[in-house]
């Protein structure tokens, strides 16, 4: 069953977490009324968070890729790009079944959105702007001394699509040292802890250049 369209839906939605960085929730609930096409390309305009403790980014730009991984061949219904789950709760059956079909254990769904942070920072970009692509706070008053915030992150978001098209094809040496980027050092004690040499599949980092998974969810 790699080519059913249930797992093709699920591989759009895991791009579109690596390309976006949006929450489980906030990714199903996608609404084409949230895509606005500017000068410089398509951006996506997330409804708030419920609460301040969950960061929504106000605007995230798209690219190529996060584009395909959200408009696919599936039909739409009432707008949504995502519609056959309601939220993260009712997509949580479909994820252990892929998971476990693809042999990989102990992936949470969110795990992804460490892979978005991991990936940004060895593309080498500055912490500021993952944070701001996240919709997490800034420290202090950072978020005033920035300028020309679209450009920078239409820039992280391209440095981004380039490096998981890299990963994809299974090229190994893509990676940028992470002393490359402008983050606080525990920042990147934090990622370095976390990238583990393990059996089991880091919680901030999926291989899905690896047949178990891709080849899963593959159209071909």
């Amino acid at each position: 069953m790699s080519g059913h369209p249930l797992f093709r839906l699920v591989w759009r939605l895991v791009m579109a977490a690596l390309q976006i960085g949006l929450r489980e929730n906030k990714l199903i609930e996608i609404h084409e009324e949230w895509l606005m096409q500017r000068g410089d390309g398509w951006w996506l305009v997330p409804s708030p968070g419920q609460t301040k403790i969950k960061g929504v980014p106000k605007m995230v730009p798209l690219t190529d890729l996060a584009c395909e991984a959200l408009f696919g061949t599936t039909p739409r219904i009432d707008g949504r790009f995502f519609h056959q789950w309601k939220d993260g709760n009712s997509f949580k059956h479909t994820w252990m079944r892929t998971c476990e079909r693809a042999g990989v254990h102990d992936l949470h769904f969110h795990d992804l959105r460490h892979t978005f942070t991991t990936w940004l920072t060895q593309c080498g970009v500055d912490y500021a702007v993952i944070q701001t692509l996240k919709g997490e706070p800034l420290p202090g008053s950072a978020k005033y001394y920035i300028h020309n915030w679209n450009a920078r992150l239409r820039d992280a978001v391209i440095r981004l699509e380039a490096f998981t098209k890299a990963v994809l094809s299974g090229e190994n040496d893509v990676q940028v040292p992470l002393g490359a980027t402008s983050v606080p050092p525990s920042y990147l004690e934090l990622i370095r802890n976390r990238i583990s040499s393990g059996k089991m599949v880091p919680r901030d980092r999926i291989e899905l250049s690896t047949p178990a998974f891709s080849g899963l969810c593959s159209t071909n």
